[in-house]
């Protein structure tokens, strides 16, 4: 995204507006990558039953990003699903298990679980309960699913 807006917190119509044209110009980049939906640890039936959430409507499915469900059309969940698949999964601690509802921030994650500092350019998140290492764009297109898509 080039030159950004300023939008305020009641202003979910345009930001959606750029979010599907930013989802859409990334997703026709990557169109090479075969989406695996396998590497989620979660399904949505999963997440809906520890949100107590309603089932997902037809056609979407929810997700976890940085321990907030999401609501997802098929074209963002495949956009999760390809950031989700070209990220590094860093080793944790054994025996270490990411809490998937945990809602951290990059210090806490790496003093949490004991996780190796960040290059320059790269951030963690919890995908689905699963973490993961992501460079920027990569990290705020999962950032942009989250906010464009959260349930609660």
């Amino acid at each position: 995204m080039g030159g950004r807006e300023r939008l305020l917190p009641d202003d979910q119509d345009r930001y959606d507006t750029i979010w599907v044209e930013h989802r859409d110009e990334w997703l026709s980049s990557q169109a090479e990558v075969d989406p695996d939906p396998e590497l989620l640890l979660l399904q949505s039936d999963q997440i809906a039953t520890l949100f107590d959430l309603d089932p997902a409507p037809e056609g979407q499915r929810y997700a976890l990003i940085d321990g907030l469900p999401v609501l997802l059309d098929q074209k963002d969940y495949t956009s999760l699903l390809l950031v989700n698949q070209i990220a590094d999964v860093p080793e944790l601690v054994a025996g270490a298990q990411i809490a998937p509802t945990a809602a951290l921030t990059q210090d806490e994650l790496i003093n949490l679980y004991r996780l190796p500092q960040l290059g320059d350019n790269e951030n963690y998140a919890v995908v689905n309960g699963q973490l993961v290492r992501l460079n920027d764009p990569n990290y705020e297109l999962l950032q942009m699913i989250r906010i464009a898509r959260a349930v609660l």
